[in-house]
């Protein structure tokens, strides 16, 4: 990524000089002539570094300082003048700035200095970021299989591209998970990692999540709000379900693709961003784009990446070894070492058909560890969804007679629901869209329900 540097002088041929300068050792310079220039460039391009003269014709360093260190404190300024005091480089220190240069300051010089900082800089961002991420990474490459051997060959080979990747896979096989591990792993694990689930977010707030927006830009906007994309400059943005993003924004995520400029809402002018975007999906988006429901020029800019995260039920002999790495994470976080799965446990775990997938594995680990007071797991220990692995089957579901008169009556109301919406899934044969008409309902509301009630979906 070529670094950004805004030169901040008032005279002409000093901007010149240090611009050819710089731009003949590979960085990106923008020149401002004073203040106002220098506030609004700050903004809407965020550059990586400021040299800031301190004597401008509409003020001093010493207005620029706070204001800039408002918007964004990690970017390194360095001040250079010719008025050169004690007094003066103690004030621009105490305001934020990184180092005090004198005027006519020596071109070679002034580069070592620079690039100290941008290295300083990335180091900062690159431990900030470690220390946020997870200590303990999960990996999304657990097992032996050909299909998730073959997945990581690939994802290794996009490390170090900045083009947008799509993340396929059903619900609950771990595209959250991979997401995380391309960040980490690749040339912006320096940066910021920002994630949002698109699914279910009306288009007004799913665009101020990603865009911001002004103050007054709506009835309810009465702060200014930095949206997600500035938060992730440098960095990585991942929009879980993208499928479910209203044709409303997408014109407008698909110009941050291209021209890497955004518009807060209320906002007259561009900003500039640099972010490099993850998308996961379990929809298929080509049948989508023909159906009208997302762009297909979106879809071609995002699905130049592909990555498919297999099922579950596609690598079975993969299954025991994650089930043993996920046991391990469970015995550290509740306290039960020692854990382990007998082999008629893993048998058990291996013949499901595992429609919820990992996040479905994990939940009957969890619970099976909670209730079984042994450290050893049984098959007896293990619960499984039947109703819903025979429900979301690729399989036709085995008919059923009506409940019994009365059988519902000792349920709670979420019980009943639950139980509703499993029927009427099956019914479905698992499609979801279908099974929301049934139900009266928008397609997004049942996804949530599926959500809060710890249900899984095929379609």
């Amino acid at each position: 990524m070529q670094r950004r540097i805004l030169v901040v002088d008032d005279e002409p041929a000093v901007r010149f000089g240090i611009r050819h300068f710089l731009e003949a050792h590979g960085l990106e310079v923008l020149e401002a002539e004073d203040c106002r220039a220098a506030r609004e460039l700050f903004r809407t391009s965020r550059p990586d570094l400021v040299l800031l003269d301190y004597r401008l014709g509409d003020g001093t360093a010493l207005d620029l300082l706070p204001e800039m260190r408002a918007v964004d404190p990690s970017i390194p300024v360095l001040v250079l003048t010719a008025h050169v005091s004690i007094d003066t480089a103690i004030q621009v220190i105490k305001q934020g700035a990184e180092h005090f240069l004198p005027k006519p300051v020596e071109l070679p010089t002034l580069l070592v200095m620079v690039e100290r900082l941008l290295e300083a800089q990335q180091t900062r961002r690159r431990q900030q970021a470690q220390a946020a991420s997870h200590a303990d990474e999960l990996n999304p490459f657990l097992g032996d299989s050909r299909a998730i051997r073959d997945l990581e060959a690939t994802a290794r080979r996009l490390l170090d591209s900045d083009s947008p990747v799509l993340i396929q896979g059903e619900t609950g096989t771990g595209k959250g998970v991979l997401a995380h591990w391309l960040h980490m792993h690749g040339s912006r694990a320096g940066g910021p990692l920002v994630q949002l689930n698109c699914a279910g977010l009306m288009p007004q707030f799913l665009e101020t999540e990603l865009f911001g927006h002004e103050r007054g830009a709506f009835t309810s906007a009465v702060t200014r709000k930095q949206g997600l994309l500035e938060v992730a400059h440098r960095g990585t943005v991942f929009l879980d379900e993208i499928g479910d993003m209203d044709l409303q924004v997408q014109p407008k995520l698909l110009k941050v693709l291209e021209e890497k400029r955004f518009r807060r809402l209320g906002e007259v002018e561009d900003r500039s961003v640099d972010v490099r975007l993850l998308a996961a999906t379990h929809q298929d988006l080509s049948e989508a784009v023909r159906a009208q429901r997302f762009r297909g020029d979106l879809y071609f800019r995002i699905s130049t990446l592909p990555l498919r995260l297999p099922a579950l039920r596609e690598r079975p002999g993969d299954i025991p070894v994650i089930a043993r790495d996920l046991l391990a994470r469970l015995s550290r976080e509740l306290g039960r070492p020692g854990l382990e799965l007998t082999p008629a446990a893993e048998a058990a775990l291996g013949a499901y058909a595992w429609p919820g997938n990992l996040r479905e594995l994990r939940n009957v680990l969890e619970r099976a560890v909670l209730l079984s007071s042994t450290p050893a797991l049984t098959s007896d220990d293990l619960q499984f969804n039947h109703v819903l692995a025979r429900a979301l089957s690729p399989l036709p579901a085995e008919p059923r007679g009506p409940p019994s008169e009365g059988s519902d009556l000792d349920l709670t109301l979420q019980e009943l629901e639950r139980r509703h919406i499993e029927r009427v899934l099956a019914a479905e044969g698992g499609h979801v869209e279908r099974a929301a008409r049934r139900l009266g309902i928008p397609r997004s509301s049942l996804y949530q329900k599926l959500k809060r009630l710890g249900l899984s979906s095929r379609i």
